[in-house]
């Protein structure tokens, strides 16, 4: 009996007039025991707070409580207290001693007779009315809380977690007990969970949803305990189970019970009932016990399947079955009847509803090709994306007509908290926070490579990927601090990256994709769910990446630019069957990323792969300084980085699409050629002073390194650096021989460094702070380095000498600024603000002095800029007279930007993927 209690009494030990005879049990409000009455000679059952908590305030209000709650109920199946008493500094309930054994030790031996079942779920059912009559909740029936005293008569035990609620003014009530005599709200179980509301209470299996989340808890908690209990009578199982809590709540809050467990000849009325004390909106479950006990009444008792009632009526002696089945039709239509007319019944399926919301203008929705750029807030109400060509973020609620901006300065990848009060997002090389309802963004953490997914978990910690390959998952506090590592790839298994992390119900698991190095990539990726208490992982789906559980019972991924769907076993983790396409098209970003969210109530926000318009159908554009605009021939592509040659005739460009490769576009001969072939993600083109090589960055060899390949395709790519950390090209210096980059330091983030190519190999540090530095540019007389960076809490373009950057520090930006380049004469430097307007500003320089004008805006209009941390968007041509930019349709009367809302997707899931749960 040791196992249960440090301070367990011994036989013999007395406590006033009652005698200890031995330990009965305990739990989390107290320990039990069998005594003997010595003035009324009679075996009685004490409940003792033990010493240990005797001192605590709240324990022993709610243990004087419970003795309050018992004394206000009389009846036959609740075990009754004879008194409160204290011998010492012991303090203890005298109560009825139940002989007997609990439900729990019955249904060990398996499940129970479905006549024996309705007998005592009656009983059940008529103690918890007494109950709920006198204002009194249950909050913990559970077998081990129900006791069989012989001929199946039932006792409820164990009030102590009862709570009062303003019972009828017609309910008889003890003298001196009321709710306002006695703490209404206990705030302690054991184990106790802390949850944003208050504390859970209760035993997790037979939790109703409302109160595993920590809400407010009323009968109807109780009613559907009730349902967990009959249906583990039925059937010696638990209607809910997992590993653990977190497992078992998770089941409660997305699965459903294995209803074909129940035996064939379960009465129908009794199934219904089941269904209707088990549904998880409260608003749809059985308001009152009273109307459980009509259906448990012999009268309404029928078999379960009519049609065989009818099959036994033609055979001979029908006649005498005759009454009977005539009774038993008419019950099921009662029933029916009832269930559909009352405010509990269980209602047909949400009808499913499909919007489709544009955007224009400062507020169009930018898909940037590397993240997912749309969100939903677990209730399905708020859809969080990025806009203004990905330089904020904004909420757009479904009950408003406009969104709302809540965050700037560069946003990507935004993830909403599991209370719908945050949004997570990444900025250059942070993770951040912004409530809601907008404000100042939070900084969480310092990344270590360009972000690849985030994922807030229920105990406020997020879950997020990088691209480098040192690291896989990371996880940190969302009140910000040190990230820990989760997983790193195994690179002895061909293990490039981990990515695309997202949470499982209940914050015990978590699903990521890994991106194999080899040749394949997406097409061979893994959809792998990782245990987060014990670090086992097994393999879900082959080629997916970026997958997510929806609460129909699924798991959906990406998977050639659809989006697909394969039955889910949330308890055991395993995909079942085949999987599906439910979206044949879906905006998808060639790092494997969907845009697309689900929420907790089945709500679907996506966009339509062709409206992924900043992705696949950019096209490049010749603006002058007044706003005209000449498009250039290319062809739509996912461009990103235009890079002019130092002579103005070719553009170097990345194509951020499935093959991610640099190309060159021949502006006189009107010609687009593909210069690198290789598999990897080859980006961040920079021409070398005689426009005969192109540095870039690729992560071909693992990591975000710099690599070298001849301008007409020919000869290999050279790799220039080997660094575990993401590099990424930004310029080079007037006389050709050095290379400025910058690069992702852990706990530091991006510092500017430098590479010497004559002789090529060596690498030093340029500017390195605590703040980011990056996108540096030397200037054309190769005496000054523009760049960004964020020490004064928002990005501004700053200026210092070089290479001698020590020597000073002057700020040219006004009003945010980002991705600097200065005009071929050196007269002026050019950059972006935090609007994403296109500005420029007059600088000049005399000696070691530095002067710069007031910066101007260029109309150049809603062009894509992307964030910075992505590299810069545009370029300027050799006169300094005309940019080439970036430009998507939808932001000058093409087609709007939109995303589609699903409403209620998760039943249109359950039609077009059966999971064979009902």
């Amino acid at each position: 009996m040791a196992d249960w209690c440090d301070e367990v009494l011994s036989a013999g030990t007395r406590l006033g007039p009652y005698e200890i005879v031995a330990p009965l049990g305990a739990g989390g409000m107290g320990e039990v025991y069998r005594a003997r009455d010595a003035k009324l000679n009679r075996d009685v059952a004490l409940k003792i707070l033990p010493e240990s908590v005797a001192q605590d305030s709240d324990r022993v209000a709610r243990f004087k409580r419970e003795a309050q709650v018992l004394a206000a109920l009389n009846h036959p199946h609740i075990a009754a207290i004879y008194g409160f008493d204290q011998a010492g500094a012991t303090q203890f309930l005298v109560l009825e001693l139940v002989e007997g054994e609990t439900l729990a030790d019955r249904l060990k031996r398996g499940p129970m007779p479905v006549d024996e079942t309705i007998t005592i779920a009656r009983q059940i059912a008529e103690a918890l009315a007494e109950a709920h009559d006198k204002g009194i909740i249950h909050r913990d029936l559970k077998p081990a809380n129900i006791a069989l005293s012989g001929q199946d008569q039932v006792k409820v035990l164990d009030f102590g977690l009862a709570k009062l609620t303003a019972p009828p003014a017609s309910a008889g009530v003890a003298q001196g007990f009321s709710p306002a005599s006695v703490s209404m709200s206990p705030t302690l179980t054991t184990p106790a969970m802390v949850t944003g509301v208050g504390m859970i209470l209760g035993t997790a299996a037979y939790m109703a949803p409302e109160q595993a989340k920590g809400r407010e808890a009323d009968k109807r908690c109780d009613v559907w305990a009730f349902g967990c209990v009959v249906y583990e009578m039925l059937t010696a199982k638990r209607a809910f189970e997992g590993e653990d809590v977190t497992d078992t709540i998770a089941a409660i809050m997305r699965g459903e019970p294995d209803w074909s467990a129940l035996p064939a000849g379960t009465p129908a009325n009794l199934r219904l009932l089941l269904e209707t004390c088990l549904t998880k909106d409260r608003t749809r479950r059985a308001a009152d016990i009273a109307v459980v006990q009509f259906v448990l009444d012999d009268r309404a008792t029928v078999p379960s399947a009519v049609p065989t009632a009818f099959a036994v009526a033609r055979r001979p002696g029908w006649g005498r079955m005759l009454p009977r089945i005539v009774a038993g039709v008419f019950g099921v239509a009662l029933i029916a009847a009832l269930l559909f007319w009352s405010p509990w019944r269980a209602a047909a399926p949400p009808r499913v509803t499909r919007l489709t919301i544009t955007t224009s203008g400062p507020s169009a929705l930018s898909v940037n090709g590397l993240d997912r750029d749309v969100a939903v807030s677990p209730d399905g109400t708020h859809v969080v994306y990025v806009g203004n060509n990905t330089t904020q973020l904004f909420v757009r609620a479904l009950d408003a007509l406009e969104p709302v901006a809540i965050a700037s300065g560069g946003a990507r990848g935004p993830f909403v908290s599991p209370d719908g009060h945050w949004v997570g997002f990444f900025s250059d090389t942070t993770l951040r926070k912004v409530a809601m309802t907008g404000g100042p963004s939070i900084t969480i953490a310092t990344l270590d490579g360009a972000p690849r997914g985030a994922t807030w978990a229920p105990d406020d910690t997020i879950i997020f990927a990088t691209n480098n390959p040192a690291t896989g998952l990371q996880r940190v506090s969302a009140a910000g601090g040190t990230a820990e590592v989760l997983t790193r790839p195994d690179h002895s298994r061909g293990e490039a990256f981990h990515i695309w992390p997202e949470l499982l119900p209940g914050g015990g698991a978590v699903l990521f994709t890994i991106v194999p190095a080899q040749t394949g990539g997406l097409s061979t990726a893994e959809v792998v769910v990782r245990d987060l208490r014990t670090g086992v992982q097994k393999v879900l789906v082959r080629g997916g990446t970026h997958a997510h559980y929806a609460p129909s019972g699924h798991l959906i991924y990406v998977a050639a630019g659809t989006l697909r769907a394969i039955p889910f076993d949330l308890n055991h983790r395993e995909a079942r069957g085949t999987a599906v396409p439910v979206l044949p098209r879906l905006a998808a970003t060639g790092t494997g990323a969907g845009d697309f969210a689900i929420s907790a109530d089945g709500t679907l926000v996506y966009v339509d792969a062709p409206s992924s318009l900043a992705t696949n159908a950019r096209t490049l554009v010749w603006v002058d300084r007044t706003g005209k605009e000449e498009a250039i021939a290319a062809s739509p592509r996912a461009y990103n980085h235009p890079r002019l040659s130092p002579d103005g005739t070719r553009v170097a460009v990345f194509s951020n699409d499935q093959e991610n490769d640099l190309w060159i576009w021949d502006l006189r001969r009107v010609m687009l050629t593909r210069l690198t072939l290789d598999p990897a993600v080859d980006s961040f083109p920079v021409w070398t002073r005689d426009g005969a090589r192109i540095v870039f960055s690729s992560n071909r060899g693992g990591s975000l390194n710099l690599w070298s390949q001849a301008a007409d395709g020919t000869g290999a790519a050279e790799r220039l650096t080997t660094s575990p950390n993401d590099q990424r090209v930004t310029g080079i210096t007037p006389d050709g021989t050095t290379v400025v980059f910058d690069e992702a330091v852990p706990a530091m983030g991006r510092d500017l460094f430098q590479l010497a190519l004559d002789p090529p190999g060596r690498v030093t540090p340029l500017l390195q702070t605590k703040f980011g530095e990056l996108n540096g540019i030397v200037s054309p007389d190769g005496r000054w380095l523009a760049y960004e960076s964020n020490s004064s809490g928002a990005f501004e373009i700053y200026v210092r000498p070089f290479p001698n950057v020590a020597g000073g520090q002057w700020e040219v930006s006004t009003a945010g600024g980002r991705m600097p380049v200065w005009a071929r004469s050196g007269k002026e430097l050019f950059y972006v603000d935090a609007d994403g307007a296109l500005m420029t500003v007059a600088v000049e320089a005399h000696g070691v002095t530095w002067n710069s004008g007031m910066p101007t805006k260029i109309p150049a209009r809603h062009f894509f800029v992307g964030n910075g941390a992505s590299g810069r968007t545009f370029d300027v041509s050799p006169d300094g007279q005309r940019f080439l930019v970036i430009k998507t349709p939808g932001n000058d009367g093409g087609a709007a930007p939109a995303f589609i809302v699903v409403q209620h997707w998760d039943e249109e899931l359950k039609r077009l993927v059966p999971t064979g749960r009902k």
